[in-house]
């Protein structure tokens, strides 16, 4: 990302994510979108820290406490959430952004040079380490990844092939909602303001129909998570089209507090402790049948409108310090590299979910949380490594053309 100037910590993900040839909000809504909002950044890199917990824990925990079956599911659900918690605060920072001056053909090319680039290295190295270590990637599955379209396949040894760098399928619901996002937010922006809320509940209420459509769908074998019908459960979590709902739900959300409309007296830490006991009880009390994305979702809104709040009219929260903003910043980096870490370093070489002897697995608590801290400390080193050379590097150098991005340097210059 670009240094902490008004529009980068605005835009969460440098200055990537203005569009549009639409007309923007009602006169008076843009100094909205004027403010900072670095606390949205730090949200980001909670989100992509749940993931790299989950698999961490699973991975881990199974071998100092199989019996807390719990636990365990609620590690499960940190993904979960995570992940939905990215699609949420992508269409929200996506709209609040968004400008008249921008073009649809622009928009795509930041966000291709703002996602691909990382995706080709880590899936890269992702090859080049299954290679090395004699496990077998087939020609189809490496392709579908490669053009991120392997969501769209309900295949689990394409979407569930552990050697690869599996956290990319959400990538392939990411590139649909890029394709769409300027095209929907023409029909949202058409919504009058004093309907968005109408046009929240329902998009949530699809959001919690899903499993029930889902059950009309046939078999198509048992999942190996749940043992519950795989069509099932790939329609909930990874079919692109399905997971586009809470991206609009972002969307609406964004275009509520634009216009004045949120619910301003809800708290910043009010809305951390909802969205904690939505996360626990999305893997750990949820029925499996029903998903986690109904449960999880609303506290995630709120949370994320909160966040904006506090940092319109209240000046920001800690979660908007610099140490959260550069975690944020290089949060989609560690999204990509942390699995290759788990797989390939500390706990897939001890681990018997990766095939080794089961005597050389961690028993002891202290083994667990070293491994643990070992993974961690990797994954973030690795992310800021590829931030700083292949991620910021070529947002600044491509994403733009090169008139443009003169322009923009010009401005940056002359405010400082």
């Amino acid at each position: 990302m670009t240094p902490r100037t008004q529009v980068s910590s605005a835009e969460i993900t440098a200055a990537d994510h203005q569009v549009a040839t639409v007309a923007g909000p009602a006169a008076g809504t843009d100094r909205r979108r004027s403010d900072k909002l670095h606390s949205l950044t730090g949200l980001r890199f909670l989100a992509a820290f749940l993931v790299v917990l989950c698999h961490v824990g699973i991975n881990l925990l199974p071998n100092v406490a199989r019996d807390q079956v719990f636990v365990l599911h609620v590690f499960y659900g940190f993904g979960s959430v995570g992940v939905s918690f990215f699609f949420i605060l992508s269409g929200f920072v996506l709209t609040w952004v968004a400008r008249d001056t921008d073009t649809v053909p622009q928009f795509w090319r930041r966000r291709f040079f703002k996602i691909y680039p990382n995706h080709l290295v880590t899936l890269l190295a992702a090859v080049l380490l299954a290679v090395s270590a004699a496990h077998a990637l087939s020609t189809r599955d490496t392709l579908a990844t490669l053009f991120l379209v392997h969501a769209w396949i309900p295949d689990q040894n394409l979407l569930f092939n552990l050697w690869s760098n599996t956290p990319t399928w959400s990538l392939s619901c990411e590139l649909l909602f890029y394709l769409a996002f300027p095209f929907v937010l023409n029909l949202l922006r058409k919504v009058r303001p004093e309907r968005l809320w109408r046009g929240f509940w329902i998009t949530f209420a699809a959001i919690c129909a899903v499993p029930f459509v889902a059950l009309l769908l046939p078999s198509g074998g048992l999942h190996r998570g749940t043992g519950l019908p795989w069509l099932h459960m790939w329609f909930m979590t990874f079919f692109p089209p399905v997971r586009m709902l809470e991206f609009v739900l972002g969307m609406f959300t964004a275009l509520i507090v634009i216009h004045g409309r949120w619910v301003k007296r809800w708290p910043l830490p009010v809305a951390l402790a909802v969205a904690a006991v939505g996360a626990i009880a999305a893997g750990g009390a949820t029925p499996p049948v029903l998903g986690f994305v109904a449960v999880s979702a609303l506290p995630l809104v709120f949370l994320v409108g909160a966040a904006a709040n506090a940092d319109i009219n209240r000046g920001g929260s800690s979660l908007g310090s610099r140490v959260m903003v550069f975690l944020g910043e290089i949060s989609f980096a560690l999204y990509l590299v942390h699995w290759l870490v788990v797989v390939y370093g500390w706990i897939g070489r001890h681990s018997p979910t990766w095939g080794a002897n089961p005597a050389d697995a961690p028993t002891t608590w202290g083994t667990v949380l070293t491994y643990a801290g070992l993974t961690i400390v990797t994954s973030l080193v690795l992310a800021w490594l590829l931030y700083t050379f292949v991620e910021r590097p070529i947002m600044r150098r491509w994403s733009r053309p090169a008139a443009k991005r003169d322009t923009l340097e010009a401005r940056t210059a002359d405010t400082g």
